[in-house]
């Protein structure tokens, strides 16, 4: 039985440390209402949507052990090495990683966080490059979009944050998340 699986991708940096963390969150389609709705029923108030760099440590807690319940799959690109010059260099290093391992997954679509115009073409360049080589399938759509729109790119930014922050030696919340994690990590000088 096929079973359509999409990818949501999302990045931390941690330019101080030197690292560059490209994470992607694969849902297979029949799960992808009912993560949304876990990661709703997460929100306080009137906040818009989760986003790790804004949650304080006891939430941060609470958001990973509710990640964790949703057992994610997860392809996890660690640049190490950044220089604060280089972002753009290892963004492309790191993406070029992370695509093939998610085509090695047979991930039909990826969805990325929307960034500026020129960065989500620099972006659209490096999968059009890809294709040309043959290092992409022509059929995995790629697109972008923003996390207002699509709750799911929450994941991505939650488990990349996690691993940026175990990183850099604290692993406690890393340790939480449950789930089948792969983790590369690559020089990005």
């Amino acid at each position: 039985m096929y079973i359509e699986l999409h990818a949501y991708v999302d990045e931390s940096m941690r330019i101080h440390d030197g690292l560059y963390v490209l994470a992607a969150v694969i849902v297979p389609c029949e799960y992808a209402d009912e993560h949304r709705a876990a990661l709703r029923a997460l929100l306080l108030g009137k906040q818009p949507r989760l986003h790790w760099r804004d949650e304080r440590p006891k939430r941060r807690l609470e958001i990973t052990h509710a990640v964790a319940a949703l057992h994610p799959n997860t392809v996890i690109v660690i640049g190490t090495r950044l220089k604060p010059a280089k972002q753009r260099r290892a963004r492309r290093k790191c993406l070029e990683r992370l695509l093939w391992h998610l085509t090695c997954r047979d991930v039909s679509r990826v969805v990325m966080e929307r960034r500026s115009a020129e960065g989500n073409k620099e972006d659209l360049d490096m999968v059009n490059a890809l294709r040309a080589r043959e290092a992409l399938p022509q059929d995995i759509h790629v697109e972008w979009t923003s996390p207002l729109v699509e709750e799911l790119l929450w994941l991505p930014d939650v488990v990349a944050g996690i691993f940026a922050r175990a990183e850099t030696g604290d692993r406690t919340l890393e340790d939480l998340l449950s789930g089948d994690h792969l983790v590369e990590r690559i020089s990005c000088d």
